[in-house]
């Protein structure tokens, strides 16, 4: 069976492979751990939870904004070659779920030692995660790619 057009350009770019990935990822296994061994509650309410969800999504924009110079330029080379812009946003979103689901390891790991297995709500709050990190890496390459400086470079 053969792979369809689009599955090069997309897997290839979707692993992070540069330093601002590895630094998210990282940040957010510190923030993992963190969530994972804190005993903090707020009205029965573990707060661990809460600060990955609120790190995930700033650590991945962040990341994905580093050499946005270079990256512009690879967007436009994909573009030449016949890229469409779906293909290149969802590198990013796989790109972006692939750290997050990477950074926030050590809490699915911690949760099911603890409990023997995996709970429904700590798989949820691991899919939300990845989803959120893949969104967020996304954003920027989506406003990058539909901006006048794109379009001005793209032409010429």
């Amino acid at each position: 069976m053969e792979k369809p057009s689009w599955a090069p350009v997309v897997l290839s770019g979707a692993l992070p492979r540069e330093l601002p990935d590895f630094l998210v990822i990282i940040i957010l296994g510190l923030a993992s751990i963190e969530a994972a061994l804190t005993l903090f509650q707020s009205n029965q309410t573990p707060l661990g939870p809460w600060i990955l969800l609120l790190t995930v999504a700033p650590a991945c924009t962040l990341a994905s904004l580093s050499n946005s110079s270079r990256r512009q330029k690879e967007e436009l080379a994909l573009f030449a070659y016949g890229g469409a812009g779906w293909q290149i946003h969802l590198r990013y979103f796989l790109r972006g779920a692939l750290v997050s689901a990477v950074g926030v390891s050590p809490v699915i790991l911690r949760q099911a030692q603890l409990m023997g297995g995996f709970a429904p709500s700590q798989l949820t709050l691991v899919l939300v995660l990845v989803v959120i990190g893949g969104t967020f890496y996304a954003i920027p390459s989506i406003r990058r790619t539909r901006s006048l400086e794109f379009v001005e470079h793209f032409k010429g």
